[in-house]
């Protein structure tokens, strides 16, 4: 397997927070990702799989964990006119530009998240709570490496979703998304909706600052809408966005006091607030 690296870098967060990395490596094979989770269990270190970024966030100055940068080879493979198999790595952006060449109906409303498809899936990404829409509409089945029992499985979508924002991959390091299957009916609309997605987001979505979207995945609205523009230093909850936090400083501190305020407050009120970042140390 290729050297593990120490770095500082702050473009591994959407939040763009800067970070020592005392262990970083990227895998472009299931055999390297086998033989890092290896060497992370023999060392008793904690591993993290990295897609792009967009949910993550690092809780201390210098991460001690083991970061793997996914960078399995892309491929997006036409099994038929609406049927496609994609790798874990290409971008969510990448496949609806596919879609919407080929007039196929998808996930559009994703197209301003800069996810990967792995990332996506691990998460069960969709629009609100109350939309009831996710990119598991449009799945047959995902295969996956699991390195409890050493084989690669492939399960349908009725076994893997496990609630919302909730599947078998979040949080597990142990499981590899490695592709996808799936299928997409016709588009029946006209118009470009990547297009009209880009529009909506830059018309009611906050892109002031670094941010990595949508903080809690539960949370009492209300008390979201009283934090709106509620600030410590250079890191504040957007005005503009409710449940979203733009940040401007180098370090993660600011958007974790933001973070325990925001579970106080719920639990002054016996609210409940569950965070859909993912946190990393």
């Amino acid at each position: 397997m290729p050297p593990i690296k120490s770095l500082s870098d702050r473009n591994l967060s959407y939040y763009r927070t800067e970070h020592y990395f005392a262990r970083y490596a990227e895998f472009a094979s299931l055999e390297d990702y086998k033989a890092y989770y290896q060497w992370a269990k023999q060392q008793g270190v904690k591993l993290y799989i990295l897609g792009n970024g967009s949910n993550t966030l690092y809780q201390k100055q210098k991460v001690k964990s083991l970061i793997l940068k996914n960078k399995l080879p892309k491929k997006i493979e036409a099994l038929s006119a609406n049927r496609f198999e994609v790798s874990s790595t290409v971008l969510v952006l990448e496949l609806l530009k596919v879609c919407l060449d080929n007039s196929l109906d998808s996930f559009y409303y994703l197209a301003s998240v800069p996810a990967t498809i792995g990332g996506a899936l691990a998460m069960n990404a969709g629009r609100g709570r109350k939309h009831n829409l996710t990119i598991y509409d449009f799945v047959e089945s995902v295969s996956f490496y699991d390195h409890e029992s050493d084989t690669v499985k492939t399960l349908g979508k009725g076994d893997i979703v496990q609630g919302y924002r909730q599947t078998i991959f979040t949080g597990v390091q142990s499981r590899l998304i490695l592709s996808a299957v799936f299928k997409f009916p016709e588009l029946t609309t006209l118009g470009n909706p990547i297009m009209e997605r880009c529009r909506w987001s830059k018309q009611f979505q906050d892109y002031s600052g670094p941010n990595c979207g949508s903080v809690f995945k539960t949370v009492d609205f209300q008390i979201m809408e009283k934090l709106k523009g509620f600030s410590l230093g250079n890191t504040s909850f957007s005005q503009r966005t409710v449940n979203w936090i733009t940040n401007h400083s180098k370090n993660s501190r600011t958007i974790f006091l933001l973070i325990w305020i925001t579970k106080l407050l719920h639990r002054l009120k016996g609210k409940k607030a569950e965070l859909e970042l993912i946190i990393v140390d």
